[in-house]
């Protein structure tokens, strides 16, 4: 059974993910990005059903991941370039994912 948690609880934990998984990967090669299974402990989770408002602060949340995950794709490509970009990329999107809901929700 899954359990109904609040919005910022489930950004909160996509954040926390991502950070750790790109941070494991920078400090341990492609043994880090393990870490990324760690996302998996969202299916043991569910949000609350969305009214219209949430809805609106779901799609200005994934506004702002495209916008910020596009620019962090730069650093990463010209000044890590041992780096994995397709899971760098993928992390990216995890963190600011969650970042970005985390603020629409809080202070929306």
């Amino acid at each position: 059974m899954r359990k109904i948690v609040s919005h910022d609880l489930y950004f909160t934990i996509e954040m926390i993910v991502g950070l750790i998984t790109i941070m494991a990967a920078i400090v341990l090669g492609e043994v880090g990005w393990t870490f990324f299974s760690l996302l998996a402990t969202l299916a043991f989770f569910k949000r609350k059903k969305a009214d219209e408002r949430e809805i609106q602060l779901f799609h200005k949340a994934n506004t702002g991941t495209l916008m910020t995950v596009y620019l962090s794709m730069f650093p990463v490509y010209f000044f890590m370039p041992s780096l994995n970009w397709l899971m760098a990329l993928a992390c990216s999107f995890i963190f600011f994912h969650g970042l970005w809901g985390f603020l629409m929700f809080k202070f929306g």
